[in-house]
């Protein structure tokens, strides 16, 4: 077995899957369209895989276990082709996965809109606290010394903190690089990603986002699963392992459950409460006119609508808090120092 590649990112297996199914949809095999594929690669990495890719289907004869053995695609998307192999759709499953990995990408994006902006304006209202603190607040405390008073009250206060971060930066500045490589843990890792979103999902705001986004994830993989001509009990296990959220899963599995007594799918969805309002009655209306693969579809547009909302939304509150505390905050610095002086130099 040859080395394995970086993993793909959702928007690179979108891009991937696109040109795939346009090329099989025009007729052309597999060998050919990778040949197509390769002279117009751009970078060094993307050759090296479609040179692989290509090497491989030739030694195993068919496409799955080929993108099997690069290692740059995940698992859930070799099953997927492996099954359009063996029902002759290949280049319908193809589209499908491309506007799956569409939505991932799109899930993928609101998730950091919604954390890492409000980390940077957090840190940068820090950082200007800090200067003030550690640089400016030393410059009052001289004029006060030199005009034969000390600081006192809420300005000695703030001076002895300022006084603190300086002797202890490393410390802090260690603590500041732990924190931001939680952070990276947290955005990077698997197991980091699951922390974060059952830390989210104690929080009632932030747990009907993250709920909107597993919704979304779960319709987008059902759209994908029963388009592809599966039954729905395979499509919900192969679903099951898409998402990232505990939380979800525990659903999911609490609906297979539910089906082994004898309860329809759709009906187990709604009565465990993953499927709930309108989009339960959207399902339940696609099972019955047979349309419940595009209704799923429908469903995890919504879906991601209504996260994009939702996260739109809590940026709106978010920007102007941070903007009003860091005011607040640099106001009470300066007047901490500015009312005492004031009087002094009036007393003069």
């Amino acid at each position: 077995m040859g080395k394995r590649t970086r993993p793909f990112g959702a928007e690179e297996l979108s891009g991937f899957c696109g040109q795939m199914a346009m090329l099989l949809a025009s007729g052309i095999s597999l060998p050919e369209g990778l040949d197509m594929m390769l002279e117009d690669a751009e970078g060094r990495q993307e050759q090296e895989l479609l040179e692989r890719l290509k090497e491989e289907l030739a030694q195993q004869g068919e496409f799955a276990p080929a993108l099997e053995q690069t290692g740059a695609f995940p698992e859930y998307m070799t099953q997927m082709v492996r099954i359009g192999e063996q029902t002759g759709r290949l280049d319908d499953v193809m589209t499908a996965l491309t506007e799956y990995f569409d939505r991932e990408a799109a899930i993928s994006q609101s998730i950091r809109s919604a954390v890492v902006y409000p980390a940077v304006m957090l840190c940068m209202m820090l950082l200007i606290v800090g200067v003030l603190l550690t640089n400016v607040m030393p410059v009052f405390h001289q004029v006060f010394l030199q005009l034969g008073t000390e600081m006192t009250g809420l300005s000695r206060v703030l001076m002895n903190l300022g006084l603190m971060i300086r002797r202890y930066g490393t410390v802090l500045g260690c603590l500041a690089a732990a924190l931001v490589a939680l952070g990276l843990w947290f955005a990077m890792t698997t197991r980091g990603r699951r922390a974060f979103s059952a830390l989210c999902f104690r929080i009632p705001p932030a747990r009907r986002m993250f709920e909107m986004l597993g919704l979304a994830r779960f319709a987008g993989g059902m759209h994908l699963a029963l388009s592809s001509g599966l039954d729905p009990e395979y499509a919900l296990e192969l679903v099951r392992d898409l998402s990232g959220d505990d939380h979800f899963r525990s659903r999911l599995d609490q609906c297979r459950q539910e089906m082994l007594t004898g309860e329809g799918w759709i009906s187990a969805l709604r009565k465990t409460g993953i499927l709930t309002g309108l989009s339960a009655r959207m399902a339940a209306i696609g099972e019955r006119t047979g349309t419940v693969a595009e209704t799923m579809n429908t469903i995890a547009a919504n879906a991601q609508e209504e996260a994009d909302r939702r996260i739109s939304g809590a940026l709106g509150l978010i920007e102007p808090a941070l903007v009003i505390l860091l005011s607040v905050m640099v106001g009470i610095i300066l007047l901490s120092v500015m009312f005492p002086l004031l009087g002094i130099l009036s007393g003069m």
